[in-house]
């Protein structure tokens, strides 16, 4: 598995969604899969580690470990106290083996169990000078592709990013043999943006499961309390939800209106976004803005809010929506061709680009007069599922064994 991702992460705080991911899946494969290996690409070439040096590095990027100091070549080029060079110091003793940058076929070539899969679920490293050796070494290479963002919605990323971000998906398309899809969404856009190339690689859809949070219990849920999580970034659309707020004011009393509570990690742009939140006149009063906070924290918002607000004008799976409901937060979205695949009719549903609707539908929520669109229990997606699936498809679990697979 390769685990690049995570290594650019450690010590930069919250995780964001495709982060939580790839934690998941090296999690299930450190319980799971004893024989599994842990493929990271460093500054200074390929790290292979084993269990010791994965469980290493996730405990970094979880906070549970403190970073120690960097290699003396970081620390003489002026790069000691980067995260990701003292990181990249405390796993080379775990390094199975290592390799320069351009030798990544001899590394696997001397890798003794055969045949190997390859498994990236990170949107990171998806390059030709790391794809192109796995597929010419007779390695499966299985790629989860969680959205095609960048591609659709160039104006909600930095200008160079649809460039590169095609680029990855050209290289996904030329040497991967599956290319798993969080959502039947997403397949939908791969193939399109595919049509005409030949071949393609196989696509397996595979909900995300659900990592789960603190339960909270005995907290008392407030009518007029109101979250919006999700990364601070223009993609999120907080600006309609301010809007929202301006309407509401104009037409409630100060006593009768709503709290919200803002959540989630800077992210592009997310200085000018942060400046107008702070610049809102109900900021510090009726608005409120957290930041990026631990699962516990988060867990315990939604199980006082009343709703969700989710007003994102594109997403690959959304997973917010998700925690909201199993904290018992009714989730009010973006009414996108995934979330109701995913979501169903358990979510209220409005469009994007109007704040109207969104403020007439948050007095409802205060006053009670909106509930749940369906009585039904949510049948919450399982990571178990995904991680079936995605076993099926590389081939079975006693196969595997038979053949010494890793």
């Amino acid at each position: 598995m390769d685990v690049t991702r995570l290594l650019t992460r450690v010590g930069r705080g919250a995780l964001s969604g495709i982060d939580r991911v790839e934690l998941a899946y090296a999690e299930q494969l450190l319980t799971e899969t004893p024989k599994a290996r842990f493929l990271c690409r460093t500054t200074r070439g390929y790290l292979l580690l084993g269990p010791d040096g994965a469980a290493c590095l996730l405990s970094m990027v979880k906070g549970d470990t403190p970073l120690g100091q960097a290699d003396a070549w970081s620390r003489w080029t002026g790069r000691g106290q980067r995260p990701r060079h003292r990181a990249e110091a405390a796993l080379r003793p775990f390094a199975l083996d290592r390799s320069a940058h351009g030798a990544l076929a001899r590394l696997l070539a001397r890798q003794r169990v055969k045949p190997i899969a390859y498994l990236n679920t990170g949107h990171s490293n998806l390059t030709r000078q790391t794809l192109a050796p796995l597929r010419s070494s007779g390695v499966r290479v299985a790629i989860l592709v969680h959205d095609i963002i960048p591609i659709r919605h160039p104006e909600f990323g930095p200008p160079k990013q649809a460039g590169s971000f095609t680029i990855k998906l050209t290289n996904v398309a030329s040497f991967a043999d599956l290319v798993i899809c969080n959502s039947h969404d997403t397949q939908r856009q791969l193939s399109d943006l595919w049509r005409g190339r030949e071949p393609c690689p196989r696509t397996l859809v595979a909900h995300l499961g659900l990592t789960p949070m603190p339960r909270i219990a005995g907290v008392a849920r407030d009518p007029a309390r109101f979250v919006m999580l999700g990364t601070i970034e223009p993609r999120k659309n907080h600006a309609l939800v301010l809007q929202a707020w301006r309407l509401l004011a104009d037409s409630l009393p100060d006593t009768h209106m709503p709290e919200l509570h803002i959540i989630g990690a800077p992210g592009w742009q997310s200085s000018r976004i942060i400046a107008t939140i702070r610049a809102h006149p109900l900021f510090g009063r009726k608005i409120h803005l957290h930041g990026a906070l631990p699962d516990t924290e988060v867990a315990a918002h939604l199980a006082a809010a009343s709703a969700l607000l989710y007003p994102s004008h594109a997403e690959g799976f959304g997973l917010p929506p998700i925690e909201a409901l199993a904290q018992g937060a009714l989730p009010i979205c973006a009414d996108l061709a995934v979330l109701r695949e995913v979501l169903g009719q358990h979510v209220v549903y409005l469009t994007p680009n109007d704040a109207y609707p969104w403020s007439e539908t948050i007095k409802k929520r205060i006053s009670g007069n909106l509930t749940a669109p369906v009585g039904t229990v949510y049948d919450f997606p399982d990571w178990q599922d995904h991680f079936s699936l995605v076993a099926s498809a590389l081939g079975s679990k006693d196969a595997a064994e038979q053949e010494g697979t890793e």
